[in-house]
């Protein structure tokens, strides 16, 4: 007999009989040997960093169309094959969905045609891709930046569309329909136990990863039985408005004007802020560039980015004048390539320690911190003596789409990554595109790119400071080897953090340096394995003829493959 008291502990009405996941033997090896084989395929064949999303094959909506339009957003070699695998992965969504509902359909319910379910299903599904691609395509843009913010905007949506949405799966009428509190509490444990199953298989031997990941496979049905259980045959009280369509606008709606309002502090943030002091002429400390990020500009006055008395410079992007002086720069200066920048940053070192004859400690930030990496990894015998980096990207790179107008793998998120950013560009002051020569150099050298920080500088005493969020951009585990500390900070404001300035100033006076450890660097690693379940995956190397031979572990290849590059101008 169903168990009634077990019903209440769960938070069901007295006398409804809570669902036993064990009379349902169908939907547990299901769930457990889809998980199971994905996890098995991607330690096989590759990309290990992507077994985290193998137990959400066989989740409820939507996560598992989010899981397909990942795989898809990296793995589509032309648009006639994307198209091709797209029709396919709707209709295979769309049967897995139903037999998995129906595998979990109460008994005491009648259950609804299977033509008409399925029907349904292709219907929901398809909306479910469009609904959802724009943030796929979010995921598959952080993959190429390591932008931390783009998971901020992505995941907490997702969670929202499920929230809104999940009822689809179990009833026709799930768009006008309000969603139970037991349905909510099954997609918030599904979430949940997602993202830690996700961790856990970051971590865990790759022998052990289709255990694990048929044990969360376990999960996840129990979830999905919840969840069928709290809709199955639950009469729907008709509503004018749609309950569910009208949700979905309103979350749309918050994330394009939070957008445009996010963007219009940032700018007045900017302006408000008080101008940290110029710096002094009579200065005679170690000579320190410093190097701002992306979409940085510059009015040509040099200030007190660093405590103590330091021969400031700053970094331009825009490059010398006739002098030998740095020129100020607007936005689109740090849209250059790599390779261009680390030419502007070896003549600008040169000049520096020209002019003071000592060596040029470096303070870098986000990709001012790639620009010095790539610098120093294509210059022997740079006239560096520190290189400090702040909010360093880690694993830039990991996907690839070609140059707008070619076809190649990637190639539909390119175009559409590229619709974002001109859409961003209308309401804020990032005006780039998919082809700025920014980005175009760090998906051509990706897998070299993403080794820089397993490989710090010869000769040369480097640190790293990492936000909090900064484990959120990239698949856990990241192989820092520098020396680096965590900071209880968001990406791109390091420069005017009180506790990074004064890991700087310890490391350029060469005193005692912060260890790595401790309560932030832990909870740093265990965001990094919290979010690697929800991750674009890497493209395998081997199946790019432009990334097949480049480099992406050994110290030594990586920085002979720097110098080719940086010397041939890319």
């Amino acid at each position: 007999m169903p168990d009634v008291a077990s019903g209440a502990a769960m938070g069901i009405a007295p006398g409804v009989p809570a669902p036993r996941l064990r009379d349902h033997p169908l939907l547990i090896v299901a769930t457990a040997v889809g998980a199971a084989l994905e996890a098995l395929l991607v330690v096989s064949v590759g990309p290990a960093s992507a077994v985290p999303l193998a137990p959400q094959l066989t989740a409820p909506a939507p996560f598992g169309v989010f899981h397909d339009l990942r795989w898809l957003s990296v793995y589509h070699p032309s648009w006639e094959l994307f198209i091709v695998v797209a029709l396919a992965l709707l209709a295979g969504r769309a049967v897995l969905d139903v037999w998995l509902v129906r595998a979990a359909w109460p008994r005491d319910v009648a259950t609804p045609a299977n033509r008409n379910q399925l029907r349904h299903a292709v219907r929901f599904t398809a909306l479910e891709m469009l609904v959802l691609t724009p943030f796929a395509v979010l995921l598959f843009a952080m993959a190429v930046t390591s932008l931390s913010w783009l998971f901020f905007v992505a995941v907490p949506v997702l969670v929202m569309v499920a929230l809104l949405v999940h009822q689809g799966e179990v009833t026709t009428d799930w768009w006008r329909a309000t969603p139970t509190r037991r349905s909510v509490t099954a997609v918030l444990l599904g979430f949940a136990l997602l993202t830690v199953a996700g961790a856990v298989l970051s971590a865990v031997p790759r022998v052990l990863a289709p255990f694990v990941a048929a044990l969360a496979g376990v999960g996840i049905a129990a979830c999905r039985l919840r969840g069928v259980h709290a809709l199955a045959g639950r009469p729907v009280v008709p509503r004018r408005r749609p309950f569910a369509i009208a949700g979905l606008a309103v979350v749309l709606l918050v994330v394009v004007v939070g957008t445009v309002i996010g963007f219009a502090v940032s700018v007045a943030v900017e302006a408000g802020r008080t101008p940290l002091p110029r710096v002094s002429t009579d200065a005679t400390g170690s000579p320190v560039l410093v190097v701002k990020g992306f979409n940085s500009k510059w009015e040509g006055v040099t200030r007190r980015w660093v405590r103590g008395q330091h021969r400031l410079r700053r970094f331009s992007y825009q490059g010398l004048d006739e002098r030998g002086d740095p020129l100020p720069y607007d936005r689109s200066a740090t849209h250059q390539s790599l390779p261009a920048l680390a030419h502007a940053m070896r003549r600008q070192v040169e000049a520096f320690h020209a002019t003071t004859g000592e060596p040029v400690s470096i303070v870098a930030e986000s990709e001012g911190a790639l620009v010095a990496q790539t610098y120093l990894a294509s210059t022997p015998n740079a006239p560096v003596g520190v290189v400090v980096l702040l909010s360093p990207l880690l694993s830039p790179g990991r996907v690839f789409y070609p140059p707008l107008g070619e076809n190649g793998w990637g190639v539909v998120s390119g175009t559409l990554l590229g619709g974002i950013a001109a859409a961003l560009g209308t309401v804020g002051p990032v005006d780039v595109s998919a082809d700025t020569p920014l980005f175009r150099s760090i998906v051509d050298e990706g897998p070299t790119l993403g080794a820089l920080l397993a490989c710090p500088p010869r000769g040369v005493r480097s640190f790293a400071v990492l936000p909090l969020d900064a484990g959120v951009a990239a698949p856990a585990p990241t192989d820092i080897a520098y020396d680096h500390e965590v900071v209880p900070a968001f990406h791109g404001g390091l420069l005017g953090d009180d506790t990074t300035a004064r890991h700087v100033e310890q490391v350029l006076a060469a005193d005692r340096v912060p260890n790595g450890s401790g309560f932030w660097a832990a909870l740093g690693e265990g965001v990094n394995a919290l979010a690697s379940g929800w991750q674009a995956p890497d493209l395998e190397p081997s199946v790019l003829p432009e990334w097949r031979d480049l480099p992406d572990s050994d110290c030594r290849a990586v920085r002979a493959e720097l110098r080719r590059w940086v010397n041939t101008g890319g």
